[in-house]
């Protein structure tokens, strides 16, 4: 038969909460100083014993018991608790015993009256208040009785003999509680904690999820919407032609080719959060090229290149018009946008294949051709860059926009 699976309040109680663990390390420091300071005293205060070998005997088995304890950590359970608890009422009922009859020790410490004050200090941090006040009760109740073993009956007690044991019997329940007290509050502070986080990561998992699904949609729509409705258009205008152009029939096939790949690639893309106040220039870049349908467009980036909005922004209006400029101009087949990221800039490239031209900036200037000198060199010098035309008649044109990091806010 299969073992039930235990439950978490009782696997909490089975391990050593990690929320109280300073408090318990605590207690186990407390507890080897009380050890070594309980062996002191009896080595040096043995004319007071009358059972030396039952206080050596006592004090070994602390010992043992504390070596354990503090390399057991998560073996604790309550039978742990329940013999420490019994160890620690042992060495107070002992340390009246071990003395002569009739002796009581006031005004210092003598064999065990420190160590077992860590049983509800250790306890109480471990499994909260009530466990250490109930540990505490336990040791009181041995404290009281350690005077009548030594011979002395409790109506006979002295007011200072009184204010003594009453001393130490709120010392343990103090210790417990207050532990305990401690402990409760850090494991309900870390629970918060833990739902707060956990609140605010489905929070920005949702935002981040929204913003990707809008990116998405917006990417569709520029794109491959756009392209499904003008094959609709043509696909009804060739269906009421006669006769039917095959050429353009395989235009269409190749065009609505071309968005199944577009598609595919948008949604299989990874999504990635962008760094606050950071915008991806590949995704501007390739923005700006589903605007242009009159040939085909290819982007390509070495990531997404993370810079400011300003700078990804201007460099997605120059290369825009740089598109317009080849659709316009150039009598190309095809223009391909490259963008790439250095350690001290960025560059983008638009290269495409039409006829190419003898690129004069002063001709453009008198010819009032400012296209390509404010719309396009003029946003790469306000960002701190350059714009270089590398053309030639009859060998294409290609347009490279550097920009340094410095001044893209990089």
């Amino acid at each position: 038969m299969a073992s039930q699976e235990k439950s978490p309040r009782l696997l909490a109680r089975e391990n050593v909460r990690d929320e109280s663990r300073s408090l318990v390390t605590g207690a186990l420091i407390f507890r080897w100083v009380w050890l070594i300071w309980m062996a002191g005293l009896t080595a040096v205060g043995n004319e007071e014993l009358a059972r030396e070998p039952l206080a050596w005997a006592s004090i070994g088995a602390a010992s043992l018991w504390t070596v354990w304890l503090t390399v057991s950590r998560r073996s604790w359970n309550k039978s742990v608790m329940v013999f420490d608890v019994a160890l620690c009422g042992w060495l107070i009922l002992a340390s009246g015993l071990v003395i002569r009859e009739g002796d009581i020790i006031l005004g210092r410490p003598f064999f065990a009256t420190g160590y077992p004050l860590s049983a509800p200090l250790l306890w109480g941090a471990v499994w909260g208040p009530w466990t250490g006040a109930g540990t505490a009760t336990v040791l009181a109740i041995a404290h009281l009785l350690s005077r009548p073993l030594n011979g002395v009956q409790l109506s006979e007690l002295s007011p200072a003999q009184v204010q003594n044991v009453t001393g130490a019997m709120l010392n343990y329940l103090v210790a417990g509680v207050a532990v305990g007290l401690v402990a409760r509050l850090l494991r309900r502070s870390s629970e918060a904690l833990r739902l707060a986080n956990e609140e605010t990561m489905k929070e920005r998992e949702l935002t981040a999820r929204l913003a990707e699904r809008q990116s998405l949609a917006r990417a569709i729509h520029d794109s491959v919407l756009q392209v499904l409705a003008l094959v609709n258009k043509r696909g009804r205008e060739l269906a009421s032609s006669d006769p039917i152009d095959p050429q353009e029939v395989a235009r269409l096939a190749e065009i609505a080719g071309e968005q199944e790949v577009e598609l595919r690639s948008l949604i299989l893309r990874d999504p990635v959060a962008p760094p606050t106040g950071r915008a991806s220039l590949r995704d501007a870049l390739e923005d700006a090229s589903r605007a242009v349908t009159q040939l085909k467009v290819g982007v390509s980036a070495t990531g997404p290149i993370w810079l400011d909005r300003h700078t990804v922004d201007e460099l997605q209006a120059a290369t825009r018009q740089a598109l317009e400029n080849v659709v316009e101009h150039a009598g190309a087949s095809s223009v391909t946008v490259f963008a790439e990221e250095e350690p001290d800039r960025v560059t983008v490239t638009v290269r495409d294949d039409g006829g190419g031209f003898a690129y004069d900036e002063a001709k453009l200037q008198a010819d009032g051709k400012v296209g390509i000198l404010k719309s396009m060199k003029g946003r790469a010098e306000d960002l701190g860059g350059s714009m270089k035309v590398t053309s030639a008649p009859g060998r294409g044109t290609e347009v490279e926009f550097k920009i340094p990091k410095v001044g893209s806010g990089g």
